[in-house]
């Protein structure tokens, strides 16, 4: 059975990469060739724009935009190849402006220049090799725009070269042709004597994010292992330990240490690795495949969910784990028993929610950046997308924790003071306190995680990391292991039998109900 629904699973990714090629092809011309037609009336199954007849083999229903070179989702438009009819030119900045290189803006001109270029002719080198001046208008489809949101002046050294435009619309210097994501720009050239403003194409220059693996990014790794060390001991003692084998609490805790030692690894992981050199990982996978499909096979795109995807699930889930067992332990003091077909019809569904928003969050774009997957693996440091995805989802989780907390503390505050005489009644108040516990350091765990990422992104440094968080994630693993286990009365005794050379199997308990 499980073989069958694997093959149908590949069957559905194969017919997807398929319809993502037809998706593709079905466009007539290049992205940056086109410009938004909308509005503009028909007459004969043709288009006019501009006092230009577009013909319809020209003109598709387009439902993204290419910014920064990142495919975005958009609602449905017409758009045109205006420059198959029409050779493009394009300028950065309305007429009187000139682009600020180092403010990356159009600003007009200050102080003593010489004026401006007339905006509406330029210099062009026609087919015979013989240079004009001529209006663009007469020759050309201007677009006044930049194709990206920061550009960059094309050097020879430190000295710029003069650029040809040519009557095909192509730009080239020597035999180098100029990329069609450019614009021009006047641009002032100073000697000794002089000073006159030249044409310069400005080329994309996106801002990257720089991997970086120093000492903090190594000190971080190292404390999630301890951490990741310190989750493996809680697991293996709430494996061995008879009493908590079965239990609610006992499963409870095992899949919660097991989210959290596989999301701690994966965060090493990305950590550790230039996302540059990940080939087969998804943060790379996904944004190329969604604009180039057709380059990929199946197996590339499965993929997708083992990295930055899994490791929002895993993070996620532990939380709405531990908000399940505060709702469990504050049922218990109501005499409350889950048996094994309640305990899943619980925990189904929240994983199927953890899951659901890690692809959400995969597919998803923070203003023109997809999620995971433009300059790094993890959340981009340079904006609130983490704020927005891991934490507030891990905030809604703890605010489900405390009001079950408070609702336990208000059950036991009513109950007589007297000494307990069932020991279900000992057991389950001794989780109470021990849970809590663990649960509260890992909430200041994770406040100054928080905190640390707003603190550098006011400093504007580039990372989600300090040593305060280095330092907390160590601690986080420590406070596991004397919570939930050095604080339950139940693991102790576990302990002490096997210190004592005792049976540790002697009371175990059939999965049929969870205490």
């Amino acid at each position: 059975m499980a073989q069958f629904l694997l093959l149908g699973l590949l069957a559905i990714l194969s017919g997807h990469s398929s319809w993502g090629f037809h998706e593709e092809t079905r466009y007539p011309c290049a992205f940056i060739d086109t410009t938004n037609i909308t509005g503009s009336f028909g007459t004969n199954g043709t288009y006019v724009h501009n006092w230009t007849v577009i013909p319809s083999n020209l003109v598709a229903v387009y439902d993204f935009v290419i910014e920064n070179g990142i495919r975005i989702p958009a609602r449905r438009h017409l758009r045109a190849c205006v420059c198959r009819l029409k050779p493009c030119v394009r300028i950065c900045c309305q007429e009187g402006e000139i682009y600020d290189l180092e403010g990356r803006h159009c600003s007009v001109t200050r102080g003593k220049v010489p004026p401006l270029p007339s905006y509406s002719h330029m210099e062009v080198e026609f087919l015979n090799g013989s240079l004009k001046e001529m209006e663009l208008r007469s020759g050309f489809s201007i677009h006044v725009d930049t194709p990206c949101e920061h550009m960059k002046a094309v050097t020879k050294g430190l000295e710029y070269v003069h650029w040809t435009l040519h009557e095909n619309g192509t730009v080239s210097h020597r035999g180098h042709v100029f990329s069609k994501h450019y614009c021009f720009t006047p641009v002032l050239l100073r000697n000794s004597n002089s000073s006159a403003w030249d044409w310069q194409p400005l080329a994309c220059a996106p801002e990257k994010l720089h991997f970086v693996l120093g000492i903090r990014e190594w000190t971080y790794a190292i404390c999630l292992l301890i951490s990741i060390i310190s989750m493996f001991i809680v697991l293996m003692v709430y494996l061995l330990c008879s009493e908590m084998r079965n239990s609610f609490y006992g499963v409870a805790i095992k899949a919660y240490s097991i989210c959290m030692i596989l999301g701690y690894a994966l965060l090493a992981y990305l950590t550790l690795h230039n996302p540059a050199n990940l080939s087969n990982a998804a943060c790379r996978i996904l944004r190329e495949f969604v604009c180039y499909p057709q380059r990929y096979n199946i197996f590339d795109n499965l993929s997708f969910p083992t990295l930055a995807s899994l490791t929002l699930m895993y993070l996620v889930l532990s939380f709405y784990i531990l908000s399940f067992i505060s709702f469990k332990l504050y049922l218990s003091f109501h005499g409350v028993v889950f048996t094994k077909l309640m305990f899943w019809l619980i925990f189904t569904p929240i994983v199927i929610i953890a899951v659901g928003w890690s692809f959400y969050v995969g597919f998803s774009y923070y203003g023109s950046r997809l999620v995971f997957g433009s300059d790094t693996c993890w959340f981009d440091p340079r904006n609130w997308s983490i704020m927005l995805y891991l934490y507030a989802p891990v905030f809604v989780a703890c605010a489900i924790s405390g009001f079950f907390y408070i609702l336990s503390l208000i059950y036991l505050s009513e109950q007589p003071v007297i000494e307990t005489e069932k020991s279900f009644e000992s057991i389950e108040k001794n989780r109470f306190r021990s849970f809590w516990k663990y649960v509260a350091y890992k909430s200041v765990v994770w406040f100054v995680c928080v905190c640390s990422f707003a603190f550098n992104y006011y400093r504007e440094e580039r990372s989600h990391l300090n040593y305060a968080v280095c330092f907390c994630v160590a601690l986080h693993g420590f406070a596991a292991l004397y919570a939930l286990i050095g604080k339950n009365q139940q693991i102790q005794n576990f302990l002490r039998r096997i210190d004592n050379g005792e049976d540790t199997c002697e009371n175990s308990v059939p999965l049929s109900s969870f205490g």
